[in-house]
């Protein structure tokens, strides 16, 4: 006779650290590209140089690829799980907020390439 020991509230582990961790860097740089257009603001205003200027552009776009692209990876995963888990709500508003994420991130990309275009000028 084995000895079986099961609990009644068992919780099935859904987001793993693996899942938890990228969405989290998202968020991060989310809230990071919303900080370098402030600067890129804030610096029209208070006279920046143009290098300055610039390097904020190139950060920007940087991070808005880098953002994207890590979003659309985990807007895949969360659509298998909801596939899988059969519709939790919270996998719903995590592929809602990615899908927010890589618009934002996609209008930041545009925006900062046009921006530096026009900055360099025609020469």
């Amino acid at each position: 006779m084995k000895n079986k020991i099961t609990f009644k509230y068992e919780k099935k582990v859904s987001n793993t650290l693996a899942y938890k961790l990228p969405m989290i860097i998202t968020m991060a740089l989310t809230l990071f590209c919303l900080l370098i257009v402030t600067l890129y603001i804030i610096g029209n205003y208070q006279n920046f140089l143009d290098e300055s200027q610039n390097l904020l552009l190139s950060v920007l776009s940087y991070t808005s690829i880098f953002n994207m692209l890590l979003s659309i990876v985990l807007l895949a995963e969360t659509i298998i799980k909801i596939v899988i888990e059969k519709y939790k709500f919270k996998n719903i508003v995590n592929m809602v907020m990615l899908t927010f994420f890589i618009i934002l991130s996609f209008i930041f990309l545009i925006v900062s390439n046009v921006v530096n275009f026009i900055s360099m000028g025609i020469n």
